[in-house]
């Protein structure tokens, strides 16, 4: 369960940063009308803030990469705990779950999916 929560941080954890800067864009346009300097300040937070908030999304995807690493070396898949792993690519040591259709390279690290577009129907 822990496991799932911090996959679905990591997952999400852009998305997340990105309304955190948006929500401080606004706060920052609002107070240029109100107290000026405020936005000053909220400038130099935010510029910092890019290095703590990339530092956190390196421990977190580091994190689960060892848990996930840990799994598969088990032979378990990190994302069902299926025991149902095959390796789709030897040389890059990438491996699939045959129950979930999950994928993940040597070190751990959640492969996306690749959804091909549907070839157009000429009538």
């Amino acid at each position: 369960m822990l496991l799932k929560l911090l996959r679905q941080l990591t997952r999400a954890y852009g998305y997340a940063v990105f309304g955190i800067y948006l929500a401080a864009f606004g706060i920052a346009f609002l107070f240029v009308f109100i107290f000026p300097p405020a936005t000053l300040a909220l400038l130099f937070i935010s510029i910092f803030g890019l290095l703590f908030f990339n530092a956190l999304g390196f421990v977190l995807r580091t994190v689960e990469r060892r848990w996930n690493r840990a799994r598969l070396g088990k032979g378990l898949c990190p994302e069902c705990g299926a025991a149902a792993l095959s390796s789709v690519v030897v040389g890059a040591g990438e491996m699939r779950c045959g129950a979930c259709d999950a994928r993940h390279d040597a070190q751990g690290t959640w492969i996306k999916p690749v959804v091909h577009e549907p070839e157009p129907v000429q009538a």
